[in-house]
């Protein structure tokens, strides 16, 4: 009996490690593949990492007052335990990944009671739309962890308003799970409010728990909150309020000024909700480009997902109570926020993650449906809902194909072709500054800190040059001081440019202005002048240049 219960067990369990095992598969072809770009957003990820293992105590991404460190302390890990290397932040990224698809798995279950709906759900999560792809492979500082602690935020905060209700440990994590998130990245808010909605309803509407028990489990959970925040509260508090104004004002101030998000009207967010936001989230559009990806199949997606929206809305429900309202709840408060505040800025995608799972739970519900035995077998709506269901997930695999293997750009987070740096030249610009020792110096903030990681910081350059092709610069792209200082106390220095023929031009004028002359190279994509005569240029940063 012993073997046989545990047996079935195993047996119960097979779908749930099938899903995971899917998500190893499909991020492992994605690694080998060599499609994704290692660019300067993840670099600092790693030096981040790289400099806690030497003793560093970071609390945000370098030169910003929000996007907490926590992932680069999860990184720091992966480099004590496999090594300094890109491969081990993207390896660190994949187990991070496969937690949110099992945490996603057992939401689905949670909120149908189904193992059909949820392993369906975890399929979608395992083969996921190339947005969720991109982010989810390479690391931007958080984006995985905001996945994982918001599903945890859906499944805590259904248990403890439902079967769970005196469970402290429960109401705790879920504050400090909470806390946690929001110190790492601030989209955390769209599982927060659809969680605070759900939480005020049951306790205050429905009235769960007695008062003194609602108000006793409403403190713990709140001291929790406080806990798992403590760095964005303690940082906020000793630099000026500078982590609170970048959500207040959409702009960073002090220290940190120069970064943050344009202005742009309501009207323009809801069209670009609209025409580029919700095409990436549904899979039709890659995060890069323009292009509607095999548009005929993705209208059945869409109307895919019509059908099981509509089906919740209107017709049977397989959720069970509350879930349904939680997770329909969720894009609606999502797209009222995305309209409302700054963050409509960016439709590209990366801010539609957190509606991954809530959609991917809702399309499963497609293979759970009342049969009335009055169907013919291809006609009932289960087989309907399969077989939509099945298109999705094959369009979401021809999609990752297609991207990585479409070379350029593959995937990758630069969006622009002009500072999308392929990595293919990188060993060879490292071994031509080796060779000449040219070690500090002045290019863009997507060559500085991709070349300071690749180069073990042997390489330390100031991101002091524009990238964009109107050489405008911001001085907030230069984020590690000590580069910075590293470069002004230097001997020699080299300048490396690429794809702005412009700004060649500026510098070739600057040189000539100064008396000097020089040496170039050019190496891919990366011009480097060097050898300067009689003496190093004097250069600061652009902004000085220019003024």
């Amino acid at each position: 009996p012993q073997k046989s219960s545990l047996i079935t067990i195993l047996w119960n369990f097979l779908p749930f490690f099938c899903v995971l095992l899917v998500t190893v598969i499909v991020r492992l072809l994605i690694l080998t593949s060599g499609s994704v770009t290692f660019h300067a957003d993840e670099a600092v990820v790693g030096l981040m990492a790289r400099h806690i293992v030497q003793g560093e105590t970071p609390i945000f991404f370098y030169g910003q007052a929000y996007m907490g460190s926590l992932d680069a302390y999860l990184v720091s890990i992966g480099f004590r335990l496999l090594g300094d290397s890109v491969n081990t932040i993207r390896l660190v990224q994949m187990a991070l990944y496969l937690l949110v698809v099992a945490v996603g798995y057992v939401v689905a279950w949670r909120f149908s009671g189904s193992g059909r709906i949820a392993f369906a759900a975890g399929l979608l999560l395992a083969v996921p739309t190339v947005n969720v792809t991109l982010y989810t492979t390479a690391t931007l500082g958080g984006y995985n962890e905001t996945l994982l602690f918001g599903n945890l935020l859906l499944l805590l905060s259904y248990d403890v308003t439902h079967e769970h209700r005196y469970s402290r440990w429960r109401w705790g994590t879920l504050g400090f799970v909470g806390g946690l998130g929001w110190w790492t990245n601030g989209l955390i808010v769209a599982y927060a409010l659809p969680v605070a909605l759900l939480l005020s309803y049951m306790l205050f509407i429905r009235r769960i728990l007695p008062v003194r028990s609602a108000f006793g489990m409403f403190l713990l959970a709140v001291a929790a909150f406080l806990v798992g925040s403590a760095p964005w509260w303690i940082f906020d508090i000793t630099h000026n309020g500078a982590a609170m104004s970048t959500f207040i004002r959409s702009q960073q101030t002090g220290e940190f000024a120069g970064i943050g998000i344009p202005y742009v009207p309501p009207l323009e967010r809801a069209l670009g909700l609209a025409v580029i936001g919700i095409p990436a989230l549904l899979g039709m559009r890659f995060p890069w480009s323009a292009e509607y990806f095999l548009l005929p199949v993705g209208v059945i997606v869409l109307v895919g997902y019509g059908v099981a929206i509509l089906r919740l809305f209107r017709g049977s429900n397989p959720l069970r109570p509350e879930a349904r309202a939680l997770l329909l709840g969720m894009p609606l408060v999502f797209f009222m926020v995305f309209i409302a505040s700054s963050f409509g800025a960016d439709p590209t995608g990366r801010y539609f993650l957190p509606l991954a799972l809530p959609l991917a739970i809702v399309l499963g519900t497609l293979v759970k449906w009342p049969d009335d035995g009055t169907q013919t077998r291809l006609l009932r709506p289960s087989v309907i809902g399969l077989a939509l269901l099945t298109i999705v997930i094959g369009y979401q695999a021809a999609a990752i194909i297609q991207a990585i293997r479409v070379q350029p750009p593959g995937l990758t987070t630069q969006f622009d072709l002009v500072s999308h740096l392929p990595n293919d030249d990188d060993m060879a610009l490292m071994d031509f500054l080796d060779t000449e020792q040219l070690y500090n110096g002045y290019t863009n903030y997507w060559v500085a800190f991709r070349l300071a990681f690749l180069s073990g910081e042997r390489m330390q350059y100031s991101a002091a040059l524009p990238y964009k092709t109107d050489l405008s610069y911001n001085t907030a792209d230069n984020r590690y001081p000590a580069y910075v200082e590293a470069v002004a106390q230097a001997e020699r220095v080299a300048f490396i440019t690429t794809n702005l023929p412009a700004l060649d031009a500026q510098l070739i004028a600057l040189f000539e202005a100064q008396g000097l002359t020089y040496r170039e190279a050019q190496i891919g994509v990366f011009h480097i002048y060097y050898d300067f005569e009689p003496v190093r240029p004097d250069f600061t940063n652009w902004s000085t240049m220019i003024d």
